[in-house]
C-alpha cells in the first residue's frame, strides 16, 4: 500500500522587526538629545548672618599689649619693656631692680623690709604709668589683655630660661593696678595672659 504524501501547508509571510527596533531606539536617542527640560524658576531667600563675612563696616581686629620681663642673669636684675604685641617696644623707666632689692628674706629687719617694699612699689608705679601711657599713645580701643612674657629670649621660649617669679608677679600686680584705674573711669578691664613659648608656639 502506498504511503500518502502529507500535504504541505502554505508558508505565511511575517515582517522582520529588527529594522523597526533600530528606528525606535534612534528616535528615542534623538528626542533625548534634542528635548529641552524647562525648570521652574523660583526665588530662594536665604538669611545669612550679618556679623560675619564681608560687611560695609568690618570690625577692627583685637589687640593686646605685651609686657616683657628682661631678666639679666649675670647681673641678677630685671627691667621691663612694653609693646603692642611684638612691635613698638618701649623700655619702662625706673623699672630696673635686682633680686636683693625686692626679695624679702627671713633675716631682714624693719629698715631692710621697708627699703625692699619701697623698691617694689617704685617699680610697680613705673609699670602702671608706662602701661597707661602706652595705651593712651596708641589710641587703640581694641586692647583686650596684657600678655606677660617672662622668657629670657622670647623667640626661644622657656628653653632660654625664665625671669624669677617675683618679677613676673610684679608685672601681674601692675596690670591689676591698671585695671583699678580703668574701673574707676568706667573703662573695661584688661585680662592677663602668660607667654613662655617660642616663636613657633612650642613649649620647650
Amino acid at each position: 500500500m502506498r504511503a500518502r504524501k502529507r500535504r504541505r501547508e502554505p508558508e505565511k509571510a511575517a515582517p522582520d522587526l529588527t529594522p523597526m527596533i533600530d528606528v525606535t531606539f534612534q528616535l528615542l536617542i534623538f528626542f533625548l538629545l534634542c528635548t529641552r527640560f524647562i525648570t521652574k524658576e523660583e526665588c530662594f531667600k536665604i538669611e545669612l548672618p550679618r556679623e560675619q563675612g564681608i560687611t560695609n563696616n568690618p570690625s577692627m581686629p583685637r589687640e593686646h599689649l605685651t609686657l616683657y620681663c628682661l631678666w639679666d642673669e649675670a647681673a641678677g636684675a630685671n627691667s621691663y619693656v612694653v609693646a603692642m604685641q611684638s612691635r613698638g617696644r618701649r623700655p619702662v623707666p625706673d623699672s630696673y631692680a635686682t633680686l636683693p632689692q625686692v626679695v624679702i628674706l627671713d633675716t631682714d629687719r624693719g629698715p631692710q623690709v621697708r627699703a625692699k617694699k619701697e623698691a617694689y612699689a617704685r617699680a610697680f608705679k613705673a609699670l602702671v604709668a608706662a602701661i597707661e601711657e602706652y595705651i593712651a599713645d596708641s589710641g587703640s580701643t581694641r586692647i583686650e589683655n596684657v600678655e606677660v612674657s617672662f622668657a629670657v629670649n622670647s623667640t626661644q621660649g622657656a628653653a632660654s630660661g625664665t625671669a624669677p617669679w617675683v618679677f613676673v608677679s610684679l608685672a601681674v600686680d601692675s596690670v591689676a593696678g591698671v585695671n583699678e584705674l580703668r574701673a574707676g573711669r568706667g573703662q573695661p578691664t584688661l585680662g592677663v595672659v602668660f607667654k613662655f613659648t617660642d616663636a613657633l608656639g612650642r613649649y620647650r
